[in-house]
């Protein structure tokens, strides 16, 4: 291992500290570190704009919590690169360190000690007049939603080229299983374990009840269409709740599950299972 990556929450308490002493470590062990500007600025380095150059990288750290680990699987997933999340407060269902035990996260990765766990990733793409204007990826959930002052819209879901049905409701929200314990659980979706071949389709405030939650298969491709109304309706196409992209009507959201896989290194022995009790505090009456 010679380069390594790191991206920062910045907004987190104690970040400064803890990013100084990640790189020095890092840099202690003879690792070159690739900073982002904003993160390199906070102490005093030299960093890259965006896009970070991450190729050459053997490991991307995200210091922070969840939504570091989202932020760095999307730009490392498409180059193979592990992703190691050292949590700094907050839920960290997909960090594998807590702060104060990153030395011994740093020590067994840099000596092999750990495996890499695959997580699937959603591809979108928005097409306006029929082009394709932008492609992204989302490890947690695609979410397709009107603006807060646009009326209520109808939208067009098409299941590999066949309609499913119209849903009248302020969006839509695609999660894949990673995801099943974010936004979409929120909202109603179903838990699936993180090694399941699929995705979930779930309508978000729907006026209607009878649209319900749907698991979809891993070669499932959806289509949504906001369809035009009487009065002017906008929305926007939101990924893992970082990156998004405005959309009017008849623009077209095209999801389906990405040929990259994020992947997240594990070295502790605690099953998907052990983190739901924990995390969700399963069986506690309090």
């Amino acid at each position: 291992m010679r380069q390594v990556t790191i991206i920062a929450a910045l907004h987190k308490a104690g970040i400064e500290q803890a990013l100084k002493d990640l790189v020095g470590r890092l840099e202690g062990f003879g690792l070159n570190v690739i900073l982002p500007r904003p993160a390199a600025e906070l102490i005093g380095r030299d960093g890259f704009d965006e896009p970070i150059p991450i190729e050459g990288s053997d490991l991307v750290i995200a210091l922070g919590g969840d939504g570091s680990v989202l932020s760095a699987a999307r730009i490392a997933a498409p180059l193979h690169i592990p992703v190691l999340g050292i949590r700094m407060g907050g839920f960290g269902f997909l960090t594998e360190a807590e702060r104060d035990e990153a030395p011994e996260a740093l020590e067994r990765v840099l000596k092999g000690d750990y495996w890499l766990e695959e997580r699937s990733l959603l591809s979108a793409s928005v097409y306006q007049g029929g082009q394709p204007v932008t492609v992204g990826l989302a490890l947690n959930d695609v979410l397709v939603v009107k603006s807060v002052e646009a009326p209520l819209p109808q939208w067009e879901v098409r299941l590999d080229g066949t309609l499913l049905t119209l849903y009248p409701a302020d969006g839509l929200l695609l999660s894949t299983p990673t995801g099943s314990t974010a936004y979409s659980l929120s909202i109603g979706g179903p838990i699936l374990a993180p090694d399941l071949p699929g995705f979930v389709l779930c309508p978000f405030a729907p006026h209607s009840l009878t649209l319900r939650p749907l698991v979809l298969a891993e070669k499932a491709k959806v289509s949504i269409r906001l369809l035009p109304q009487r009065r002017r309706v906008v929305g926007e196409v939101c990924l893992d709740g970082q990156v998004r992209h405005d959309i009017i009507a008849d623009d077209q959201v095209d999801v389906s599950i990405a040929p990259q896989k994020a992947r997240i290194v594990r070295y502790r022995q605690i099953s998907f299972y052990d983190r739901l009790r924990q995390k969700l505090r399963w069986g506690d009456r309090q």
